[in-house]
Order: structure tokens, then C-alpha cells, then sequence
């Protein structure tokens, strides 16, 4: 008999769903990507410890979501009703750099949904906001921007007792549906948009104002999509020469990095992926400043230079030594390409802003809010021509 596997992979787990018939695999793959919402929402983390730790709860929430293997249902707030067990919460480092009350560290929403009435009078109420931006750029070997668009979300994740109206601000100049030939000129412009199902669009074309009556737990307020003509700079701009070294059959090639963006902002897990080509026997750089490290992986024929933080308007400069068995014409043509992956905090190529925010509780037991807003952007696929 036939199986069809469907899978959906997520924080280095797999989620996977089996079935003997003809189902349609978007449907499989949605109620894979709600299973894995839910168990982030009751579990707190989503990762292999999480799961370890919260098996039996898990099972619950699975026996649940799916009756003879039909869907029945996957909201956060529903099945709260129908689960008894309470979780298990993952222990995590916590900073104590971090003193000023008005911060938190990034890993204060990993905490699961309070469950029973005891939990729900310990939880803070408590909102967080992330902006999250995915980046796609590619630069030509002179400097010149090939192709660049960014993905991007507002993502909420709700730990509000009771019902609760929240009403959020986005900029007052945001403009959505970008026409031929037109140019930003200051204002923040979305190719496209979507909203969550429950947000309220009534004056959102007249003041930029998003209300949504907030369902427990993470969801996605807003997805946009940018093609061209951000707002704020590009992150990173490098320069790569590649020469043949003083002993025969070896290569010197030089890497310059430099941070576009704002000195008082920074990126962070900035790894280099330099390519190297197949005849290269040994590779090795020359001494690195602090806060950086190298790595070469020689069965992906790629070398990794890495820097735990560069500060906006800086310049990072590495060299690396390649020896190789044979000095082939293309040996320099396989070095063709570096990409970069990063991540920079409270940092926007779009220009979108959160505004305003305020929350309205509506339960007995309302209080104010606790609001926490974050802005993110990670590289996709951020790529130099050589």
C-alpha cells in the first residue's frame, strides 16, 4: 500500500503527516505549519528540548487537533478548554547586562500560554511585537544592485488575560501598491500587502490604523513585500580582489567589508561564505581582531569568516591563503561569489515604523499592558558578484 509523506521543516525539526489517499498537500502542509504554531504557543520554544520536555502535552494537543485523522481544529484559544496537562518550561541563560527595565532580552517571549486559572494570575500581561525583514540583494562586481526585494511581517505574540482590542500605528506617508515607474521620495512604499483575518481595515487607508481583536498566542498581523527602492540603505557593501600569491600555486584572496548602515545601530552573526575552489589542498587566513573567527569546511569546498558583531559605518578587512594541488585557468573562476548572513537589531531597510500602540482589555482582570516592540532584519540570500 501507498503512503504520501508530506513534511515541513521549522527551527531544525520536521513535522511530518502520512496519508493513504489522495489528499491535497497544501492542505497537509497548513495543518502542519498550525501544528507546529501550536506546539510554539503551549510549549514556549519550538525546538527538540521543548518537544523532549513536553511530549505528553503534545500528545494531548495532537489527539485534540485531529480525530481519525480529520482536522478539527487549530486554534490556541479553543483548545485550551480540552488540555489538561501544564508545560514544561525550557530554562534559558538569562542576561543580566540587561538592567534598564525598558529592555528585554530577545528570549523573554519564548514562554508558553498560562493554561490553568493559578497561571493565569502569575503571567504578566504582556505584548510583543516583532517587525521581521527578510533581504534578497545581489551586487555586481562594480558595486551596482542587481536584483533586491525584502519579505517582511509583523508578528505578535499575545499574553493578554482576557479580551483585548489592540490598536496599532504604522506610518502616516505609507503608500501600498507601487506603480510603474514611481519613487518612494520619502515615503514608505509596499509592493502588496496582507492583514490577519481578524484585523479591522475601516480607516487603515485613512490614518495607517490596524485594530485586531488578538487571539491568544503568535500570529501574523501583516505580510508586505518590496521589490525595489527601499527607504533606509542596504546593509553591507564589500570588495573582494583575488591574486596569486608569492609561492607558486597559491591565491591570495582579500575581503573588505564595510557596514552601511547607521553608526548607532549594528549586525550581529555576520558569517562570509567564501567559496574556494576544488583543487585547494589548505586554506588559512592571517590574524583576525577580536570578536571574529574563521573555519574552513573542506568537503563543501567553502571557507567561513566570522564576526560576532560589526558596528554600523565600520570596515572589516580579512585575507585568506589558498594552496593548491594545480593552478588551473578556472581555479580563480571558482571563486566567483561571497554571500553574507547576518542579523541586525532594531533595523529596517523599508522604513516602516510602529507608530502608536495601545491596548484595550476588556476581562476583570485588566491591567496595563506590559508592550514590547522589536525590529529585525535577516539576510535570505545576500550575494557579491565577483
Amino acid at each position: 500500500m501507498e503512503c504520501i509523506l508530506c513534511t515541513s521543516g521549522r527551527n531544525g525539526l520536521f513535522f511530518v503527516g502520512a496519508t493513504k489517499f489522495n489528499v491535497a498537500p497544501a492542505l497537509v502542509l497548513e495543518l502542519l505549519i498550525r501544528i507546529a504554531g501550536l506546539c510554539k504557543d503551549y510549549c514556549g520554544l519550538l525546538n527538540e528540548e521543548a518537544i523532549r520536555l513536553n511530549f505528553v502535552l503534545i500528545y494531548e494537543l495532537l489527539d485534540e487537533v485531529l480525530d481519525f485523522g480529520y482536522p478539527q481544529g487549530t486554534s490556541t484559544e479553543m483548545l485550551k478548554s480540552y488540555v489538561c496537562n501544564e508545560p514544561c518550561e525550557v530554562l534559558m541563560e538569562k542576561d543580566q547586562s540587561l538592567a534598564n527595565k525598558k529592555t528585554l532580552p530577545s528570549t523573554a517571549a519564548n514562554k508558553p500560554i498560562a493554561l490553568s486559572v493559578d497561571s493565569m494570575r502569575k503571567q504578566k500581561n504582556e505584548l510583543f511585537i516583532d517587525v521581521l525583514e527578510r533581504l534578497t540583494v545581489l551586487i555586481a562586481p562594480n558595486g551596482n544592485v542587481l536584483r533586491s526585494h525584502l519579505d517582511g511581517c509583523i508578528l505578535m505574540r499575545s499574553f493578554l488575560s482576557g479580551t483585548a482590542d489592540i490598536q496599532l500605528g504604522l506610518n502616516e506617508d505609507l503608500v501600498i501598491g507601487r506603480q510603474e515607474g514611481m519613487r518612494n521620495y520619502g515615503n514608505v512604499v509596499l509592493d502588496d500587502c496582507n492583514f490577519h483575518e481578524n484585523a479591522q481595515l475601516e480607516t487603515f487607508d485613512k490614518d495607517r490604523m490596524l485594530t485586531i481583536v488578538a487571539p491568544e498566542g503568535e500570529f501574523t498581523l501583516m505580510n508586505y513585500r518590496i521589490s525595489a527602492d527601499f527607504q533606509n540603505a542596504i546593509p553591507f557593501g564589500a570588495y573582494t580582489t583575488v591574486e596569486e600569491g608569492e609561492v607558486p600555486k597559491t591565491l591570495r584572496v582579500s575581503v573588505h567589508l564595510k557596514c552601511e548602515i547607521p553608526t548607532k545601530s549594528g549586525a550581529t552573526n555576520v558569517v562570509v561564505r567564501i567559496p574556494v575552489p576544488k583543487a585547494t589542498i589548505s586554506a588559512s587566513c592571517e590574524p583576525l581582531g577580536p570578536g571574529q573567527s574563521s573555519e574552513y569546511k573542506q568537503q563543501e569546498k567553502v571557507y567561513l569568516w566570522k564576526l560576532k558583531k560589526i558596528d554600523g559605518g565600520t570596515e572589516k578587512a580579512m585575507v585568506l591563503k589558498l594552496s593548491l594541488s594545480e593552478m588551473g585557468k578556472a581555479a580563480r573562476k571558482e571563486i566567483n561569489a561571497i554571500s553574507l548572513d547576518f542579523e541586525i537589531p532594531m533595523y529596517l531597510c523599508s522604513g516602516l515604523q510602529i507608530k502608536s500602540l495601545r491596548v484595550f482589555e476588556k476581562g476583570q482582570l485588566a491591567v496595563t499592558p506590559y508592550r514590547w516592540v522589536r525590529y529585525i532584519t535577516h539576510s535570505d540570500s545576500y550575494v557579491f558578484r565577483l
